[in-house]
């Protein structure tokens, strides 16, 4: 049946992670074609924008508006430039093309002799000619005769030969006749004709940048993108689709794990949060992702694909169970907001009535001010002084001004006064924060502080907690010291008896005392050994540098195990031993060794310092989720220590260290319990020693 239950479990991995590659791989085996696409879209809409007579024409009617706005001419009509834009633009189109382009072109204008007329405010550095053209992305020039006839010549351009095929049948169809508009004027309140001529004996030469076009074109063309934006949405959504689809339907298979993971019950609207906001990243960044490589997928694609479809599983996984729970089952169980109800609505009340409050206090706060209590009454006589005193000065008119510097100058002697009594009490709060700084923790303000007041009791807070912090620190270089002197007391008690019966080793003749010798060494060379391994063990702890292998354990069988492995040693300390056990099993997630080692080394601890001839308390116990060990027994020797540093390193109960023992079983226990998650706590009462363990 395990066989089984491992094999359905390893096939449904399988099976998940194929359900989430496989789209990652479809979906990435797309971009060549996405990002080809788009770009041989936009070159086909810039190649079509480029020789399109909409384009050209712009050129042709850029003409005609430069030359109806040059300086004289509108001297004639006796209008302005501007004034023949804004007839333009209400009256055409013209000038809203020519102002579309006119920030990225460059342009010059020479009469019927050669001479410049005018030309573009921002260009290349180079002056415009016929000659250079060629260096432009695009060039070309527009000559009228004295007629006002068009004739175009393209110098320049990735598509020439096709603008100029586009650019004759656009003077073929273009209108080159004078434009008459109505205009209104407004201080003779009456209409008047407004002729606007064509250009005659003009030549405009016309060039754009390569980074100019481009910039014009990238204004005017994204279709081209758009269309394979849309088509990556759909593919996507196809996938995303088809991935819920999955997730809903393969656990009807035969062979589907049924046990259902922790991470399936996250309740509804996290699963919802957690979906959109996925959706909504890749809806915003959907083409970058595509064109971020050039066309060409990676690992960051890869990985990108596998959290979009695994989060599209997971989510549809976790809403499957409104099919298999029962709606009114998975609302109750799996949605916050009905599970918890009660604690919104009554949170929402809450909030709604102190906003009424509020509301209610700002909406009402004039008829409610508080003349009885000192700050309100005081700031209000000085806001009502200010304003009765203000308002007189308003009624002096022109007097007013002098009684006004006299009022500013009085003001500013009792702010000035006032600003020095700050700066007082400041220097006052100064000189204590830096005696404090220098280590003095013993100074005192007497002054008075007026608003630094709480300032002054907030030190007095950072004296005590300074004045701990040292304390501790004193304790800490105490127990340093101890430690040093403990390590090398417990590592030279040994190791010198170890040196001693070498050397007399090496001078006795006797078979006898060479095997009395040798078992001495080799049990002196053991004790090193558990002191060594107990204190590598405790700096691991320590550091949290320990691998813990979790799994269900019975508490009461594991306890039992130990006490059965020391029951020789038990029976040699002469004590009685009474277990209180629960008839149910007490089960907790811990690591079977470590445990085996915390019970181990505290039942060793009561074997080596209990007092002979009596009875040690065993009970173990479940207290609401916590499974509960306590140990107690009658100490041998008089209990005088600190129960909190018990449980240091090296530390011993016997101070003298007479008996052995490396001061680390009960520093090792405490360390294997927090590393569990669990409680450790030590307390003496007279002779009884009490020990409380809780996972």
């Amino acid at each position: 049946m395990g066989t089984k239950s491992k094999s359905s479990r390893k096939l449904t991995v399988i099976v998940v992670i194929l359900a989430v590659v496989i789209p990652a791989f479809a979906v990435m085996s797309q971009y060549w074609e996405w990002y080809a696409g788009a770009e041989a879209a936009v070159e086909n809409e810039e190649r079509s924008t480029m020789v399109s007579e909409d384009f050209l024409r712009i050129f042709l009617d850029a003409g005609y508006i430069l030359y109806n706005t040059e300086s004289g001419r509108e001297k004639e009509e006796d209008i302005s430039a501007e004034e023949i834009k804004m007839i333009l633009r209400e009256n055409t189109s013209k000038i809203e093309e020519y102002e579309n382009i006119y920030p990225y072109l460059e342009y010059r204008v020479l009469d019927e002799d050669g001479e410049e007329i005018a030309k573009s405010t921002a260009d290349s550095g180079d002056v415009l000619t016929e000659k250079n053209m060629s260096s432009y992305e695009l060039g070309m020039a527009v000559t009228y005769d004295e007629y006002g006839n068009p004739d175009v010549r393209i110098e320049a351009g990735k598509y020439k030969s096709e603008q100029s095929v586009a650019m004759r049948e656009v003077i073929n169809e273009y209108d080159s006749s004078n434009l008459e508009m109505e205009t209104y004027d407004g201080n003779a309140e009456e209409w008047e004709t407004v002729c606007l001529e064509k250009p005659k004996n003009r030549t405009y030469l016309y060039a754009m940048t390569a980074q100019n076009l481009q910039n014009y074109i990238d204004n005017y063309t994204y279709t081209g993108y758009y269309s394979m934006m849309e088509s990556m949405k759909n593919v996507v959504l196809i996938m995303i689709l088809a991935v819920a689809v999955l997730a809903w339907f393969l656990p009807v298979l035969p062979f589907w794990y049924p046990k259902e993971l922790r991470i399936l019950r996250t309740p509804f609207e996290i699963v919802v949060c957690v979906f959109l906001f996925i959706a909504e990243v890749l809806g915003e960044n959907l083409w970058w992702i595509a064109e971020r490589s050039g066309g060409s997928a990676d690992l960051i694609d890869f990985i990108i694909w596998t959290i979009v479809f695994a989060v599209t599983f997971w989510a549809a996984t976790c809403l499957r169970q409104v099919y298999t729970m029962g709606t009114r089952t998975y609302m109750k169980e799996r949605m916050l907001c009905v599970k918890y109800w009660k604690y919104i609505r009554s949170g929402w009340e809450y909030v709604a009535a102190k906003i009424r409050n509020s509301v209610s206090r700002c909406y009402h706060f004039i008829d409610r001010i508080d003349l009885s209590s000192k700050n309100d009454r005081t700031i209000f006589k000085i806001v009502a002084v200010n304003f009765v005193i203000l308002t007189l000065f308003c009624m002096m008119w022109f007097g007013g001004i002098f009684a006004l510097v006299l009022y500013s100058a009085v003001l500013f002697w009792l702010l000035r006064k006032y600003f020095l009594e700050l700066q007082e009490k400041y220097a006052v709060l100064l000189r204590a924060t830096g005696e404090i700084a220098k280590g003095n923790l013993d100074v005192e303000i007497t002054e008075d502080l007026g608003i630094f007041s709480p300032f002054k009791q907030e030190i007095q807070k950072i004296q005590t907690g300074f004045k701990k912090a040292v304390d501790e620190e004193v304790k800490s270089q105490r127990m340093k010291t101890d430690l040093i002197t403990n390590v090398s007391h417990d590592l030279k008690t040994p190791l010198t008896a170890i040196i001693t019966y070498v050397n007399l080793l090496k001078d006795e003749k006797d078979e006898e005392k060479q095997k009395d010798y040798i078992e001495v060494l080799e049990r002196k060379s053991m004790r090193l050994k558990v002191l060594i391994e107990d204190l590598f063990e405790v700096s691991k702890a320590s550091s949290k540098n320990v691998t813990l292998h979790i799994i269900d354990v019975d508490v009461v069988n594991l306890f039992k195990q130990v006490k059965l492995e020391l029951e020789d040693k038990i029976a040699g300390a002469d004590l009685d031993f009474r277990c209180m056990y629960p008839e149910e099993k007490v089960v907790a997630s811990l690591d079977s060794q470590k445990t085996y080692r915390v019970f181990e080394n505290l039942l060793v601890n009561i074997i080596k310092y209990a007092m002979p001839h009596t009875r040690v308390y065993i009970e173990i116990t479940r207290e609401d989720k916590e499974a509960v060990i306590r140990m107690k027994n009658v100490s041998a020797a008089e209990l005088d220590f600190n129960t909190d540093e018990i449980t240091e390193r090296f530390v011993r109960g016997d101070t003298s260290r007479n008996t052995e023992g490396s001061g680390l079983g009960l520093a090792i226990a405490k360390s294997f319990v927090e590393l569990q998650k669990g409680k450790f706590k030590i307390e003496t009462e007279a002779d009884l020693f009490k020990v409380e363990v809780r996972f």
